[in-house]
């Protein structure tokens, strides 16, 4: 199976988008290593490929090519998937399936980089669908390409008006690198398009959020929250949106219920911490922010905040262990 491949963006930034797996993939060996019949393989001829023996000889190959190279995936020798397909594309250059093929492998492999090259080169050497453009602008987000990514995304969504994930994607996108109007007007797309959907509504609120239109962020993210109760991100922006807002009581009661791990989670924590102080929990805030610094006991900044935290509550015991921590840099 390819891996899942997505836009993450770190809580630390004030969102998480909540992650699908991306376009399914464009080649599978399932499929015997044939793309759909939406993705051309080659470049068209100016002739059917039954009357042009030379066309249906080349796509004969690559079949075969394609075959040999499902049998190894099935085997588990990636290694020798990725080496028939690299003396494949320099054989028979511009043939779009195999550089399909070849991007899957390297994200299979953990070369998402790589992967990325191949979808251009996909893209380059055949038409350019909406599902191909999509899958490249997936990958592009996740090696940090996020212009890249916008300009895929927008091209799906200009082929294909009715997929309610290309304006998904690309508003999500737009909301990473800070064009927030944008990124509204790609979500009210989307949603349009489907209005049940949590993600865009969770992305929505974070629009309206940063705008401080706190009413509408709140409408929106318990929108979010009602088709996804178990997001803990929306709980987070919703959290976000009630210490805003002044409630630091109503955020506590939203992310201490969480599982420690999620509690425990930096962005989450400091969060938690900020609205425990703001109700006169100080002693709890410390204790929140500590938590966090043993699960990342590594992370220095974390652990000089826990400390004056604990050092203002009077927590001793907890001063001199966070104390070393800071000092020595020893967990």
């Amino acid at each position: 199976m390819l891996v899942a491949i997505g836009i993450v963006v770190g809580l630390s930034a004030g969102f998480v988008i909540v992650l699908r797996q991306p376009a399914s993939p464009l080649w599978s060996s399932e499929s015997s290593g044939r793309l759909a019949a939406a993705h051309p393989t080659e470049q068209p001829s100016t002739r059917p490929p039954e009357a042009d023996p030379s066309a249906r000889d080349a796509s004969a190959r690559v079949d075969a090519i394609l075959d040999r190279v499902s049998t190894l995936r099935r085997d588990g020798k990636l290694a020798e998937v990725i080496a028939v397909l690299q003396a494949a594309i320099a054989e028979n250059v511009g043939i779009q399936r195999l550089h399909v093929a070849l991007a899957e492998a390297m994200l299979e492999s953990g070369r998402p980089n790589d992967a990325y090259e191949q979808y251009v080169q996909a893209l380059a050497s055949g038409e350019r669908t909406p599902a191909l453009e999509f899958q490249s602008g997936t990958v592009a987000s996740s090696i940090g390409r996020n212009d890249r990514a916008m300009e895929h995304f927008a091209a799906a969504q200009a082929q294909d008006q009715s997929n309610p994930e290309y304006p998904l994607f690309l508003g999500q996108t737009a909301l990473l690198m800070g064009k927030v109007s944008e990124a509204r007007a790609a979500l009210a797309r989307s949603l349009r398009l489907k209005d049940d959907d949590a993600r865009a509504w969770g992305a929505l609120a974070e629009v309206s959020l940063r705008e401080n239109a706190l009413d509408s962020a709140l409408q929106q993210v318990r929108r979010a929250r009602q088709l996804d109760p178990r997001g803990t991100v929306y709980r987070f922006i919703e959290a976000r949106v009630h210490v805003r807002a002044n409630r630091p009581a109503e955020a506590a009661e939203l992310l201490l219920p969480l599982d420690a791990p999620e509690r425990e989670a930096e962005p989450i924590a400091r969060l938690l911490a900020d609205a425990l102080t703001m109700t006169g929990r100080g002693d709890e805030a410390a204790r929140v922010l500590a938590a966090s610094s043993d699960r990342q006991p590594n992370n220095a900044a974390l652990a000089r905040d826990a400390l004056v935290r604990a050092e203002r509550a009077g927590l001793n015991e907890l001063v001199e262990r966070l104390r070393v921590r800071t000092e020595t840099g020893n967990p």
